[in-house]
């Protein structure tokens, strides 16, 4: 089977020549920070297998089968019976290599592709191929040759050693530096420095005095390496400082891979190899890259995280990329430091990581003390994280870090306070929006319960209005956070105190509905009375007439008083039926009185002076005038009337009968007077329901500009938008004050548009300020906080 690849080779560290004795490393940084710093691996522990020896030993060759094994591993998940190995015919891929004697692995490289592991116990493994420059060719000084080894064991958690036909005593000597390393670490830490050394000794032949494969392995290092009775005491040091340097050392034989090799189009087909080196091939590469196998890096003891390699790679580079080489002591108190500041960073993320999760924007707002205080806690662990953690160097080094520590975390209070008070202007912004939300959800409840003209009884409508508002009270109350509780209870007044307001109004609207029903009942009653004057003054004075015409007179003004609507006024009905009734049997008492004292001339000529102060009265009142100019009219049409009767003749009629019609003559006005103040008490109220429904149209229309304001718009533009739209509300009912006499309702109640109106802007700028301060704390801060600005 072929798995694709990913991955590519990367060069990481390459040797630039400077002249014929000199060269310098070059270290490719952007990249290597780009990989190892992903999101995805850098808080992964990390194994890092790296094959380094002579060149042209076949170690590129070597890892191309590490990479078939991992893909098959550790992408495809495929290591089923199908040979991981790939097809006889496929060319080996990956990193670079080629039959000869030239070299093709310059300096160190890095397969891109870092492959992931997550262990049944939660770990989190990342594991990176490493390959190194052949060492010891014509191309390559010793100190090129001892800087890339040396660099590629430092870095790495298995160094395998690639060496030709056996382990000579030059191998081991390639290992000087790091035995001398060890030995200060040991000192130091009491650990062991590195974790695996793995020797690979490759085109074994002496298969008759050690088998192929792990088990010959184990014989060649018994015999070179642990036993002391087959090695010269030359090599003893040598040897035992190797030993303690490692926390684990193997050796595995491998066969030759057969004489293909050698020919110029080899190209790595699996049929052109020795059957034996394929069998040695699935048998290593599992010892080494298997799950179970698998080493992590680690510095005293420590286990290594992806983005802290990147650290000690840096680190390491610097050292080696001198002229001179570095002494042990050298790289041992580099690695101190640098792993010093990986545990102060550590420590410091802890701190970050508490004070985000305190002040992000799922958590409430925070008392500045408390938050203090917190900060305080936060420091002093992160302080002791530091110190319990196992570091390398000496005591004041320690002390040096915890003092670095403690002023980094201490100069990120203030921005962790910036936040945290962002919280306030958030909290009262929202709650702002909250109160205007039930202010109309208040509206919207009260136009659903008392909608039209139908009037409510005041206990009903007190009820039903008290209902509403503490639901509404409710409703806010539900949106506190016990952090901004203040806050919270100031907006609840303002928006208890709104309500307030808004409750009078509807009141008063209730009120405007109960006195046109009884003003309509009044002039319906009136219009009753003029019904029945008007059929009975029509009749002829016999009694019995005036008796027939009375019955059907007083059916249809009764008819045409109960068909007036009285739902919720039943009681001022009645009462005005009664008087209805009364007035009717008051009349026709009169009329058969008249009847009988013959008077139809007299009264004839007294219907006439009515029907003038009606015409007179009725020019008056084509416009709705006010309480006071009513009744300065009807004193005028009243006078003109009596004026007229005092010019009637009087011949025949005693004084006292004069004087008695007269009464009732300016008794009769009144009643007409009563009519007209009734009709023209309607139409005052009319127009005072006209103007409120034209006072709540425009507001809308104030209300709909502002609210298509965004949230980030300045007060400049809420003003703007405020006084555009206040023009258009006006120009709504301007048309309503062209007569004089409505000026004073007019006014009463553009009045009430611009108050309610103002309280509508000034909500809008207020929340435009609270919205700047936000943005004062600076767009970082608004991100951080949860606010897109986009």
């Amino acid at each position: 089977m072929v798995f694709k690849m990913q991955g590519k080779p990367m060069q990481v560290i390459s040797i630039s020549r400077e002249n014929d004795s000199s060269s310098i490393l070059q270290l490719n940084e952007d990249e290597l920070n780009e990989m190892l710093m992903d999101e995805k691996i850098k808080d992964r522990v990390v194994s890092v297998i790296s094959v380094a020896g002579a060149f042209r030993k076949g170690k590129s060759f070597l890892l191309d089968f590490f990479l078939r094994y991992m893909y098959a591993k550790y992408v495809y998940n495929n290591l089923d019976d199908n040979d991981w190995l790939g097809d006889d015919n496929e060319p080996l891929r990956g990193f670079s290599w080629r039959g000869g004697s030239q070299r093709d692995t310059i300096g160190i490289l890095i397969w891109s592709e870092i492959f992931l592991y997550d262990s049944p116990d939660g770990e989190k493994v990342a594991i990176i191929l490493m390959d190194t420059q052949g060492t010891f060719d014509c191309d390559s000084t010793m100190k090129d040759c001892a800087n890339i080894f040396a660099l590629s064991t430092m870095i790495s958690s298995v160094q395998i050693f690639n060496i030709q036909s056996n382990i000579q005593k030059d191998d081991l000597q390639h290992l000087q530096l790091f035995t001398e390393y060890a030995r200060i670490a040991m000192d130091n830490t009491g650990r062991k420095p590195f974790q695996k050394l793995q020797f690979l000794i490759r085109d074994w032949t002496h298969k008759s005095e050690a088998p192929f494969g792990a088990l010959g392995g184990k014989q060649i290092l018994q015999q070179k390496l642990f036993s002391k009775d087959r090695r010269l005491k030359e090599n003893e040091e040598l040897c035992e400082n190797v030993k303690t340097s490692f926390n684990e050392i193997d050796c595995y034989l491998m066969p030759h891979p057969g004489f293909a090799i050698e020919e110029p189009d080899f190209c790595g087909c699996l049929k052109d190899l020795r059957s034996e080196f394929k069998d040695n091939l699935r048998d290593l590469i599992p010892l080494i890259l298997a799950p179970e196998n698998l080493i992590i890096k680690e510095i005293n003891g420590r286990k290594l995280k992806v983005a802290d390699l990147s650290k000690y790679i840096s680190l390491y580079f610097e050292l080696f990329n001198s002229k001179e080489f570095p002494e042990p002591t050298t790289i041992f108190m580099a690695t101190a430091e640098a792993n010093n500041q990986i545990h102060a960073r550590t420590a410091e993320e802890s701190y970050e990581k508490k004070m985000v999760d305190i002040t992000s924007p799922e958590n409430p707002y925070m008392p500045e003390e408390e938050l203090i205080k917190k900060h305080e806690e936060y420091v002093e662990e992160s302080i002791s994280q530091y110190t319990e953690t196992k570091s390398i160097g000496k005591e004041h080094v320690k002390k040096k870090y915890c003092i670095n520590i403690k002023k980094s975390i201490t100069s990120r209070l203030p921005q962790f306070i910036k936040i945290n008070k962002a919280k306030l202007y958030i909290a009262e912004l929202n709650y702002l929006n909250d109160m205007h939300r039930c202010i109309q959800d208040f509206e919207n409840l009260m136009d659903d319960l008392f909608t039209g003209n139908e009037y409510t009884p005041p206990n009903e409508f007190n009820s039903k209005m008290e209902d509403v508002k503490l639901n509404i009270l409710r409703q806010f109350d539900s949106y506190r956070s016990n952090s901004t509780e203040e806050i919270h209870r100031q907006i609840r007044d303002q928006l208890e105190e709104a309500v307030e307001k808004l409750c009078i109004k509807r009141k008063q609207q209730n009120d405007i509905k109960w006195n046109l029903i009884k003003a309509n009942m009044t002039m319906e009653c009136a219009e009753a009375k003029k019904l029945y004057k008007e059929l009975m003054d029509n009749t002829e004075e016999s009694i019995e007439t005036l008796k027939v015409t009375h019955a059907d007179a007083m059916d249809r003004a009764l008819k045409r008083f109960r068909g007036v609507p009285h739902v919720g006024a039943e009681s001022f009905f009645n009462e005005c039926e009664n008087q209805l009734i009364i007035y009717i049997e008051e009349k026709f008492n009169s009329y058969k009185e008249r009847s009988v004292n013959k008077q139809q001339t007299l009264q004839l000529q007294l219907s006439q002076l009515k029907r003038n102060y009606e015409d007179l009265m009725k020019d008056a009142c084509e416009n709705v005038l006010t309480d006071n100019t009513l009744l300065s009219k009807h004193k005028e049409c009243k006078m003109k009337v009596l004026e007229v009767f005092e010019g009637l003749p009087t011949k025949g009629y005693s004084e006292n009968y004069m004087n008695e019609t007269r009464q009732k003559l300016v008794g009769e006005i009144e009643e007409l007077w009563k009519y007209y103040r009734s009709r023209n008490e309607i139409h005052m109220l009319y127009f005072e329901q006209k103007c409120q429904s034209m006072k709540i149209k425009a507001k809308k229309i104030i209300l709909k500009s502002l609210e298509e304001l965004g949230v980030f718009n300045s007060v400049y533009d809420v003003r703007r938008n405020f006084i555009i739209a206040l023009s258009k509300a006006e120009s709504q009912y301007e048309h309503l004050k062209e007569n004089p006499y409505h000026q004073e309702i007019y006014e009463k109640y553009r009045s009430e548009l611009m108050d309610e109106a103002e309280g509508e802007c000034s909500w809008y700028i207020k929340r435009a300020k609270i919205v700047q301060k936000i943005k004062e704390l600076g767009i970082g801060f608004l991100r951080m906080i949860g606010i897109d600005i986009s």
